[in-house]
């Protein structure tokens, strides 16, 4: 197993975030988003997931306002999960249903492969494609010029996030309707980036090979939503393992949406996950 030593917080230009979200009644539904993200991606389909469910929305261990990965402990995708096992243990959730964006999608799928999912909905998906491929690269090669950016140009985030067509620019390959986002959502966006502490951690350990393993038997629904306009997770070339994985799994199309789609369309998204979680919501 590759070790490799934590770096201190990177500085950043906004509020830290609560390390969680909690609201709503019902069955559990854990929210787990992607990597150099927060809990915060989930804003605006929270209204609509709590009116069905106790959500429970925390950030990822090593992530802006997460807890920290301790400094003498490998970093890896298993690990981090440990630890979100452990805050679901603390909170007396058990089962829960599970949704997941990018990276979250695949923890999502590997905590239901440890028999604690009630469900999956994966959104976009990380884990799909195959170690060594030519979409591994596009989507490292993403990840790590946008490291650099975010280390780069901290001290600007504050005014790339206010003027338009910057914001624009900067959001425009992770959201399909990037001047949909306002000003607070998208600093929170760039901000939570430039501090996430395991950024090149998780890289480097992507660059080996042992970020994603091969998933155990799942016994629960699974289904995976795909954005038609995703442009670092790509329909279909980027998930060609994960349908080796999850030949059973329903894929759905999101249609005309980028890769975090709950931004460019929650009510479509939410109801897209309710269809799993709380059908006779949708269907009443």
């Amino acid at each position: 197993m590759t070790r490799i030593a934590l770096r201190p917080r990177r500085r950043s230009p906004a509020r830290v975030p609560e390390p969680f979200y909690a609201a709503g009644s019902g069955e559990p539904m854990v929210l787990l988003h992607g990597f150099t993200d927060t809990w915060q991606c989930w804003t605006r389909v929270l209204p609509l997931l709590t009116r069905h469910h106790a959500v429970f929305a925390p950030t990822l261990p090593g992530h802006f306002g997460g807890e920290p990965v301790p400094a003498d402990t490998a970093m890896t995708v298993a690990g981090s999960l440990d630890m979100i096992e452990a805050q679901l243990d603390a909170r007396g959730i058990g089962e829960a249903h599970f949704v997941g964006s990018s990276l979250g999608g695949w923890g999502s799928l590997e905590l239901a492969a440890r028999g604690r999912a009630r469900s999956v909905v994966a959104v976009c998906p990380a884990g799909g494609w195959y170690h060594g491929s030519r979409e591994e690269r596009a989507v490292l090669r993403y990840f790590k010029n946008n490291e650099r950016m975010s280390r780069i140009g901290a001290a600007l985030i504050p005014y790339t996030a206010k003027v338009p067509a910057l914001r624009t620019a900067a959001l425009r390959e992770l959201v399909a309707r990037p001047g949909s986002i306002s000003a607070d959502e998208a600093l929170a966006m760039m901000t939570g980036a430039a501090g996430c502490a395991v950024a090149r951690e998780a890289i480097a350990l992507s660059e080996s090979g042992e970020a994603f393993s091969d998933l155990g038997p799942i016994s629960c629904p699974v289904r995976i939503l795909y954005g038609t306009r995703d442009r670092i997770v790509r329909w279909p070339s980027h998930y060609q393992r994960m349908m080796q994985l999850l030949p059973d799994a329903e894929y759905v199309a999101l249609e005309g949406l980028g890769h975090l789609p709950m931004w460019d369309d929650p009510e479509l998204v939410a109801r897209r996950i309710l269809e799993v979680t709380a059908p006779t919501a949708v269907t009443a």
